[in-house]
């Protein structure tokens, strides 16, 4: 052990330079920190909404290796609440609420106290709708936007979720839309202090081709009516007849497809009521007019034609 005396000495002493060095006054740093805030022990059923910036400035003092990280990575001031919280509390700030290595201390917070204030937390589900921009093509209609889910639960203070009419998704883009497509769209956030149940929804853009018209003019008029009544007859006897329709249905469309017609099914008590007049057409295909929509009614008479001979 003797025989490395002197080196083990002088390693020593070595250290003890260096100790001083680091430690020494001169080699200490002061410097000033804005550093967050964290509230402990929150009640579970209020939220923190003010003070929004959420931070107090905090000066430091020690050796220059430990501050300077420090300042880079400035760490949070815990403050504690007490055990019963309302709606507003005054909280006092203390050095020993910061995390911070054994030789550097605390020199000043600003400010000493902080007001806060909290809101208590509501649920409740909140429709949700899709905006759009853009234009569809000159052919095409949209005929509506089903979202799957319809709604969303909203979480958060209160006097934020009451304000809350609807919860927007992405807008959707319909000029790059040319037929009914199913899109991924994610929920536009109301706010910092609001959560939602859901991120994303389903949105199914449904579109149609716009419906081709024709007019059909002059189409004799049915008189369907039942066994026993007798025969009739109306007047006027044609009707025009204007319909619409997908344009690949309506381009191979004829004229014996339109059947307008009227109905008894009783005898009607006063001859010179009028009837209205419906058509029959193929499927996909809508009525949009007939002209005139009613027709009269005249009972249909035979007339006997006699021979008389020479006496």
């Amino acid at each position: 052990m003797t025989r490395n005396f002197p080196l083990k000495a002088l390693s020593f002493l070595i250290a003890l330079l260096l100790a001083y060095a680091v430690h020494s006054a001169g080699n200490a740093s002061v410097v000033s920190l804005f550093v967050p805030l964290e509230v402990k022990n929150a009640p579970e059923d209020k939220v923190l909404v003010k003070p929004t910036k959420r931070g107090v400035q905090v000066t430091l003092k020690g050796p220059s290796f430990l501050v300077g990280p420090l300042a880079s990575s400035p760490p949070a001031l815990q403050a504690r609440l007490p055990d019963n919280v309302d709606d507003r509390v005054i909280v006092s700030l203390k050095a020993s609420d910061i995390s911070l290595p054994h030789s550097v201390e605390v020199l000043s917070i600003e400010p000493q106290q902080v007001e806060l204030f909290f809101d208590s937390i509501e649920r409740r589900e909140v429709k949700i709708e899709v905006p759009r921009f853009g234009q569809l093509a000159s052919s095409l209609v949209l005929e509506g936007i089903e979202v799957t889910p319809k709604t969303v639960t909203v979480k958060g203070p209160r006097s934020e979720v009451k304000q809350l009419k609807a919860i927007e998704t992405e807008p959707v883009n319909v000029s790059e839309i040319s037929q009914t497509t199913e899109l991924t769209r994610q929920l536009r956030s109301p706010g910092s202090s609001i959560s939602l149940s859901s991120s994303s929804v389903t949105a199914r853009v449904m579109v149609g081709q716009i419906p081709s018209q024709l007019q059909f003019l002059a189409r004799p008029v049915e008189v369907r009516i039942s066994r026993g009544l007798g025969s009739f007859v109306v007047d006027p006897s044609e009707v025009s007849v204007t319909v619409s329709g997908p344009p690949e249905k309506i381009m191979k469309f004829s004229a014996s497809d339109v059947i307008p017609y009227v109905r008894m099914s009783e005898l009607p008590k006063d001859l010179s009521a009028k009837l209205k007049v419906q058509a029959d057409v193929p499927e996909s295909v809508k009525v949009l007019a007939i002209d005139p929509p009613v027709v009269a009614i005249q009972r249909f008479a035979l007339t006997e034609t006699r021979k008389v001979g020479k006496r």
